[in-house]
């Protein structure tokens, strides 16, 4: 019989109090997704633990019906089962639910099953990141890559993205032998390239020779590599453009869509337009898409990556949303919006109270910790439970723990965590004279945090902040010997006239810098006459010119050794034609 119904359209949350010595079926229905129950059996707990407040969450992983490597018959059981623990909470019985968990995926056959049935080498994801010499800040980028087995027989091939990432899905490692790179205009003498894992750990190096690096992979090297849980970030910027102007698509949702445009994620573009999405697996159809009615007749949605180049725009109508779709197979696509965990912040909202909602946890101190437990920051709840942690460098997991020094929390049985637009989290059980510390599974996580892209411009949009001779550096390219604004340079130069117009409290200070090739009396002419450029650009925009410095100081100021005659790789010599914004005071 029916006892009770709950219906998820206005929330993702539910919640069912049941009462004891009876057992429940709870049954999900979605029109997309597979008819799934859960189990809980409360017919076995003694009388004299019935007056415990017995608490258990979890969320649940619906599954497409659609999804052909899932086995549906293995839904006719109980996905989950939830049992009495013997002394005074109710928890998952892991033993039905991780044999349950083994029936879901839909099993491979074997070759032939007639010689001996022979078992199935399960297949692998390989995923590293290539560098010049040990350099993380020195990515190999756009290069071919392929995996090859001992006859030389290519197994795979990818290319890495714009910090220096790959991946090879569907790969056997019995028959990996070794990884080779194309090695283009890097062959100076004192260039070796630099192989790490997707946890940035050195796994090997090597010398290019002949336009191409290898690495022969020993056991243990090839184990670092292996990482089947890889995962990476995509993002960029928003333009929306018409015939009269452009502008940044600001504080708008943007959707990650799967292979079936069902929306997996969402988020909002900030003041820049830029966004950004983690946990997007290899080798996979995504699209993104934002709602029909933001972009207007005669409009164009633009997509830039993260240095301000173009993309792509987007260009498909599917249902309410205008898309575009993403292949995660390292193409010059995916590989240009790919970004790197270092260059993304994190901010971590959320509200605390104290068994119930009315009794929130004011001026109580939240610790954010990583997951070896050291302290990264905290910070004080308001009067209604709120806290903010903002623009923190980026973590995949994270804990919360909170000061009871005085007992204040010793008077209440469960901590509630909500998201600030007040939707349950997590109830977590309070255990008098211990530390309270909450550990945010993934999808507890994506509720309390948010990540944007880290741009040091966000410093200097409000004129409550202010870092005088603060130094910004933008990679604004321009064609060789030419003074000419390329696209990318003036969507740059765009945003630096965002942040003059937002902020009136300071000037800007423009220093063109260029690579030792050449003479320096030609280098030094060719930054001064590009630094004016980028001066008469912003000053065109009605920005006052007097808020405006130039400098051209040619190679004057190298980033690294490649000084004349020294011998350096292109992505070195790179490093030094570059544009700083210094931030004055007004």
């Amino acid at each position: 019989n029916i006892k009770e119904t709950s219906n998820t359209k206005s929330s993702e949350n539910f919640m069912f109090k049941l009462k004891f010595e009876h057992n429940y079926l709870i049954y999900f229905n979605n029109a997309k997704c597979q008819p799934m129950y859960l189990e809980i059996k409360g017919d076995n707990i003694p009388k004299d633990k019935q007056d415990i407040n017995m608490v258990h969450e979890l969320n649940v992983p619906f599954v497409l019906k659609n999804d052909e490597d899932i086995d549906t018959a293995a839904f006719r059981k109980a996905f989950c089962k939830i049992i009495f623990d013997g002394n005074s909470k109710m928890i998952a019985d892991t033993v039905y639910n991780t044999k349950f968990n083994k029936t879901i995926l839909k099993k491979t056959k074997t070759e032939d099953p007639i010689t001996n049935n022979p078992a199935v080498e399960v297949p692998v994801v390989i995923a590293g990141r290539i560098c010049l010499n040990k350099n993380i800040k020195l990515p190999v980028v756009n290069q071919i890559l392929s995996l090859l087995d001992k006859n030389g027989k290519v197994l795979k091939t990818t290319a890495t993205n714009r910090f220096g990432a790959f991946s090879f899905t569907g790969i056997k490692a019995s028959e990996v032998y070794k990884i080779s790179v194309e090695a283009k205009n890097a062959e100076g003498t004192l260039t070796k390239f630099s192989l790490f894992n997707s946890n940035t750990a050195l796994v090997s190096e090597a010398k290019p020779t002949n336009g191409n690096c290898e690495w022969v992979l020993k056991p243990e090297e090839l184990k670092s590599l292996i990482n089947n849980q890889y995962t990476s970030n995509i993002g960029g910027k928003l333009l929306l453009s018409s015939a009269q102007q452009k502008k940044f698509f600001a504080n708008k949702t943007i959707y990650l869509c799967n292979k079936y445009n069902t929306i997996i994620q969402q988020t909002k573009t900030n003041v820049l337009g830029a966004f950004v999405f983690e946990n997007v697996k290899p080798d996979n159809t995504y699209f993104l898409g934002v709602d029909v009615k933001e972009v207007g007749n005669g409009e164009k949605l633009d997509f830039l990556n993260k240095d301000d180049n173009y993309v792509k725009f987007f260009d498909t109508i599917a249902g309410t949303r205008r898309s575009l779709k993403i292949n995660s197979n390292y193409n010059s696509v995916f590989n240009a919006i790919s970004i790197s965990d270092d260059e993304m912040k994190m901010n971590v909202n959320a509200k605390v109270y104290g068994d119930q909602n009315n009794n929130p946890l004011g001026k109580i101190k939240i610790i954010l910790l990583n997951e070896n437990y050291l302290v990264i920051d905290s910070v004080l709840t308001d009067d209604l439970g709120a806290f903010k942690f903002k623009y923190l460098p980026f973590l995949k997991r994270f804990y919360l723990s909170a000061n009871n020094s005085d007992n204040a929390l010793d008077a209440f049985k469960n901590i509630l965590v909500y998201t600030m637009d007040d939707k349950l989290v997590k109830i977590i059980t309070n255990e008098k004279g211990k530390r309270f510390i909450y550990k945010p599974i993934d999808a507890e996580v994506n509720k309390i945090k948010d990540i944007e892209l880290d741009d040091p411009w966000l410093d200097f949009m409000s004129n409550n902040k202010s870092k005088p001779n603060s130094t910004i550096i933008e990679n604004i390219l321009f064609e060789t010997n030419k003074t000419d604004l390329l696209p990318q340079a003036q969507q740059v130069l765009n945003k630096v006239i965002l942040v003059l117009n937002t902020n009136k409290t300071i000037k800007i200070e423009i220093s063109a810098h260029t690579d030792s090739k050449g003479t320096d009396a030609d280098n030094l002419k060719l930054s001064q006459l590009r630094a004016k450029t980028a001066l008469n650009y912003i000053a065109a925009a009605g920005i006052d010119v007097d808020r405006i410095i130039s400098i051209g100081y040619g190679e004057g100021k190298l980033l690294n050794k490649c000084k004349d005659n020294v011998p350096c790789s292109e992505i070195e010599h790179a490093q030094n034609r570059r544009v700083e914004f210094k931030i004055l005071e007004n």
